[in-house]
Parts: C-alpha cells; sequence; structure tokens
C-alpha cells in the first residue's frame, strides 16, 4: 500500500510517498480502507519533531481519517468489515491516517453519519473533539455566556465557533480579515475582531459593555494570553489549546489576579480512545440535527501530502484533508 511518512524531522519536503506492507490487524484491531485523512497542525508538530512521540522515523504521519473496516483482528467488538466509520488518535504511539490503510483499536471507530462524504468525516475528529473537550470538559460553558474564539477561521476555531452556537453562548470571533470575517459570522459568530487591524482586547470590552467574555478559546497561547487576561471578566475562564509560535509565554500575574483568571490547559489525548470516541459520538448528534457542520476548506490526493501541508502554514478556512 501506499503511505506518506518521514524519514527524518524537517520542512514539508521530508514527507514522502513510501510503498510499504500493508498492516494486519492484531487483537482488539480493526483495518480501515481510508478514504480521507485530516491534516492537523499536530502532525506538523510530529513532522518537526515538536511533539514528541514514542515511534522514531520511519512513520506514516496522521491523526485523524475516515473509511470503510476492511479486516478484524481478534476479539474486537462494536464494529464489522464493511462499516462506514471515521477516527481520531493516530500517529502519535502508532502509525498514522495518511495511507491507503490504517490500524486503529475497534473502540476508536465512530459509526459515520450515511449522508455525510467520507473527507467531511474525517474533518471532525482531532477539530471537533478538541473544540468540543475545550467548551464543554473544560471551560463547562453555559448559555447565555458570551464566548471568545482566538484564530476563528481554522479547523479547530470554526469548529469551537459552531459549537458554541449550539450551547447557546454569545460568540465573539477574531479574525485576520474581511474573507474570514464573513466566513465565520456564516458558521454562528455574533461579532468579529480583526485581530490585525483592531485593538482586540479594546473592541471585546467595547462589545461586552466594558464586562469582558466569559470565556476565552486560545488557540495561539503564546502570542495571545497576555491579551485574553485583558479582555475577560471577572471570573472568566481562559482554555488553552494551542502552543502558538513561542513554547513560553510570560504574563502579569497582577493582571490575572486582578481578575480571578482560571487558566485551563488541555489536550484532547487526556480523554482516552474511548472517551474521544464518546465525544465523537455527541458531536455526531449535533450533526445529525443540523446544530454543527463540519467545513473542509481545501482537499489534495495523497501523493500530495507536502502540498497539503505548505497550504496548512498559510492562510486557509475549514479543514485541510487528504483524499485516498
Amino acid at each position: 500500500m501506499k503511505a506518506v511518512r518521514i524519514h527524518r524531522y524537517g520542512g514539508p519536503e521530508e514527507l514522502v510517498v513510501d510503498e510499504i506492507e500493508r498492516p494486519v490487524p492484531g487483537p482488539g484491531q480493526a483495518l480501515v480502507r481510508v478514504l480521507a485523512a485530516a491534516v492537523n497542525p499536530i502532525d506538523v508538530a510530529v513532522r518537526e519533531d515538536r511533539f514528541p512521540t514514542p515511534k522514531a522515523p520511519p512513520k506514516t504521519l496522521g491523526s485523524d481519517g475516515a473509511g470503510v473496516i476492511e479486516a478484524l483482528g481478534p476479539d474486537t467488538s462494536g464494529v464489522v468489515v464493511g462499516d462506514e466509520v471515521f477516527f481520531s488518535g493516530l500517529g502519535v504511539g502508532s502509525e498514522g491516517s495518511y495511507a491507503e490503510y490504517a490500524l486503529i483499536a475497534d473502540a476508536q471507530a465512530v459509526p459515520k453519519p450515511a449522508a455525510l462524504p467520507f473527507p467531511e468525516a474525517a474533518s471532525l475528529g482531532l477539530a471537533f473533539a478538541t473544540a468540543h473537550y475545550a467548551l464543554v470538559r473544560r471551560a463547562a460553558l453555559q448559555a447565555g455566556e458570551t464566548m471568545l474564539v482566538q484564530g476563528a477561521a481554522g479547523g479547530v476555531g470554526s469548529a469551537s465557533v459552531q459549537l458554541a452556537r449550539a450551547l447557546e453562548a454569545r460568540v465573539i470571533a477574531t479574525v485576520g480579515n474581511a474573507d474570514d470575517a464573513a466566513f465565520v459570522a456564516g458558521l454562528g459568530a455574533d461579532e468579529t475582531i480583526d485581530y490585525r487591524s483592531q485593538d482586540v482586547a479594546a473592541v471585546a470590552r467595547g462589545l461586552t459593555g466594558g464586562r469582558g467574555v466569559d470565556v476565552v478559546h486560545e488557540l495561539h497561547v503564546s502570542a495571545n494570553l497576555p491579551t485574553d487576561l485583558a479582555l475577560i471578566a471577572r471570573g472568566g475562564r481562559i482554555v488553552c489549546t494551542g502552543q502558538g509560535p513561542r513554547p513560553e509565554v510570560e504574563v502579569s500575574i497582577g493582571a490575572a489576579l486582578a481578575v480571578d483568571a482560571t487558566l485551563l490547559f488541555m489536550s484532547t489525548n487526556n480523554a482516552g480512545r474511548v472517551g474521544v470516541a464518546a465525544i465523537l459520538g455527541e458531536v455526531v448528534a449535533l450533526v445529525e440535527r443540523g446544530a454543527v457542520k463540519p467545513v473542509v476548506g481545501q482537499t489534495f490526493p495523497l501523493a500530495e501530502a507536502r502540498a497539503a501541508h505548505e497550504a496548512l502554514a498559510g492562510r486557509h478556512q475549514g479543514k485541510i484533508v487528504l483524499v485516498t
């Protein structure tokens, strides 16, 4: 089978298409014929060795995918050959989803809604699981609260905007241009702030009558955390999901103390395989009733994974997906 692998860490040029043996499912495993695989920032972090993993190169990248169960190992349950599924959580301690076939644990398989195309199903994985874990499990976002999403046009950001609306929160979204503002408004954002031309903290406070926002979903922590402390309401919560451009950030302790700030750090990995699958089951229910929708911005053939990673590094909306 064909798989996109790295043989050493580095830039997009390190992504190569190899012909390797098709894996054989072991106990509790299912072999999936992958029809679509989402491209995520964690895949880039693995490629650049910014997210250390137990498996050294050569290795196949990819966290998320969608496809059809091709074969089952012994002692599996909950799936049968021919099931259409999607999944998340590969590529860290295992081979990833940038391949024609991938091994998953049976507990990772989530039934794909019949009406949902495979690229859209693949794009639900990490993005919606992360947004749901951030808003529901960590921030406990409530109806009527005001939430600000930092970097709302990307995969996780666009999922976060939709989930917040589904939870009946007011949503303020930061974006980098007018096209992105229109995009997130179409997903349900009540107001947008252009972080390139506007003072985000001042505008957010103006939009809330000086009170500040209840929750921030922060996807670029090292770039924005000081601003977040300046725009939250007293007792506000900041859910820290994405590292941003640097591995450290310096903030004023006084600023945090002054507003009784709560900083909530998170990793969806802490939900475990069963937990992530359960979260995605809740997301599917929202998709089926039309409350949220996966947004695929661009698709690339599997062999063009390098171009997909280059697109991820630039301006984009929604998810970037590889198709086989």
